[in-house]
This record gives C-alpha cells, structure tokens and sequence, in this order.
C-alpha cells in the first residue's frame, strides 16, 4: 500500500498493484454508464490491500442473505462483506440514493441483522455449537470514497423482533464515527490527505474483525 499512500495519481505510480488501485479509484470517483459498481469493487481492492482478508477471511461482493422479516422471507444484499467459512464478519454498504433513494445506514443495519441470524444457524446447524446472544458488527458506508464507520450490535431479542415484526423491548444503539478529513469530503480519497486519515482509520478498524 506504500505507493498507494504515495502517489496521487496513475501518472507517477511506478507499480502495478498501485496502478490498478488508482486506476479503481479513478472509477469510483467518476463511475460511468455500465460500472454503477466502481465502488464496491474499490472499495474491495482497498479491504485486500489492508489485508482484511488472510488465510481464512475473504472478500466478497454482492452477498445475498436470508432475511425473515415480519414472517416474510427476504433477503438483504450486501454490497460487500468480510467472511471466513462460517461466518459473516464485516459488512460495506455504498451510498446509491443518486440512483435508488436509499439510504446506506438503515441498509448496513439491516444487513448485520440479517447476518446475526445466518452466523447463529450456521453455528447451530453445521459447527453443533450454540448460537450467540449478542454479535457486534463492524460496518463501513460509503458516500463515493469517502467512508463512514459503525459499530452495530445485534442481539437474540433484536433479531427475534424483527423475524416476528414486533418492537423490541430493548432499545438498539449504533456507534458511527466519521472521520474529519484535511479536504472535503466529497473529494473522497483522491487528495492524499484525505486518503491518508482514511488509511490511517481503515487500518485501526480493522482490529474489530471477529470480535
């Protein structure tokens, strides 16, 4: 990642990997007709060359999970998402209201709910083991390249609530910090300023992965 710290711009990076991470970059800040997923497939550059993923863990975009909502089956489709063999660990959703008015934020929630479920019956149903009470998720938005992070817990009663359409008991609070960027943040992670605060927060978040 040193020449992606390094370099603004595909002009004066001498490597390939930066290259090809500018060059996704470039996508993401001016996505075109025919590549609505720039972002995510930056976004999914920028987790490996964070090393979000390892031995075990991958990346994976546009993961579909079951989501009983109300009684009803559903799904809630992530744009992109930290998973090892048995479980979902992080969760990324872009900002689309240019194109879907819909908000990211209650997505991504939605989304860690839904994964609450699929981690627990995958517990119960293929590792014989007993399903957690309570899951804390860490999430990313993203308006462009410009990330928001979250920390978002979802507990047994939550998720029985939601399955059942019923309110929950407990109330549910969402931990979203926002990083204070040198530039704007609609400039996203083009000057290195900015993109060196969102590395910088990128890389401490990181340690949130399977807690």
């Amino acid at each position: 990642m040193s020449g992606f710290m390094t370099n603004e711009s595909r002009e004066t990076a001498t490597d390939k990997r930066t290259k090809q991470l500018l060059h996704y970059l470039d996508l993401a800040m001016d996505p075109k007709v025919g590549l609505e997923s720039a972002v995510d497939n930056f976004a999914a550059e920028l987790l490996r060359g964070l090393d979000y993923d390892n031995e075990d863990r991958i990346i994976f975009i546009r993961h579909a999970i079951p989501f009983l909502i109300c009684g009803e089956n559903s799904n809630a489709q992530t744009d992109v998402c930290v998973m090892d063999d048995n479980e979902i660990l992080l969760l990324l959703q872009e900002d689309k209201r240019l194109t879907s008015m819909k908000d990211p934020e209650p997505q991504v929630i939605a989304e860690a709910i839904a994964a609450f479920a699929m981690n627990n019956m995958t517990r119960e149903r293929q590792l014989n083991l007993q399903p957690r009470d309570i899951i804390t998720f860490p999430a990313l938005t993203m308006v462009g390249t410009t990330p928001a992070f979250y920390k978002v817990t979802v507990t047994a009663a939550l998720s029985k609530a939601v399955q059942t359409g019923t309110y929950p008991e407990v109330e549910t609070c969402v931990f979203r910090y926002i990083p204070t960027l040198p530039r704007r943040s609609s400039e996203g992670m083009r000057p290195l300023p900015n993109r060196l605060e969102i590395l910088r927060c990128l890389e401490a978040f990181k340690k949130f992965l399977g807690n």
